[in-house]
C-alpha cells in the first residue's frame, strides 16, 4: 500500500506543478491540487507539510473564492482534522 502511496504523491505533485505553471498559484485548481497533496500526505503521516499546504490552500480559497465558499470551508474543515490530529485544537 505504502509504494500506491508513494505514486499517487508522485502524481498529485506532478498535477500541482502543471497547474502553477499553466494557471497560478492561486487558481481554484491549482487550490484544489494543494488540498488534494496535503490530504494524501495527512494520510502518510507527514503531518508537518500536511498541514502547511493545508494553511495554503486555505488562505487561497479565502482570498479567491471566499470566506463562505464551500471549497474554503472544505479547507477548514480539512485543517481542522489534522491539527485535531496533531492534537493542537486551539488553534
Amino acid at each position: 500500500e505504502q509504494g500506491k502511496l508513494g505514486e499517487a504523491e508522485s502524481l498529485f505533485r506532478c498535477a500541482l506543478e502543471g497547474r502553477e505553471k499553466q494557471l497560478g498559484a492561486n487558481h481554484p485548481d491549482t487550490l484544489d491540487s494543494v488540498n488534494n497533496l496535503a490530504v494524501l500526505l495527512m494520510e502518510q503521516g507527514k503531518l508537518g507539510e500536511a498541514e502547511s499546504l493545508f494553511r495554503c490552500a486555505l488562505e487561497g480559497r479565502e482570498k479567491q473564492l471566499g470566506a463562505n465558499h464551500p471549497d474554503t470551508l472544505d479547507s477548514v474543515n480539512n485543517l481542522a482534522v489534522l491539527l485535531m490530529e496533531q492534537g493542537k485544537l486551539g488553534e
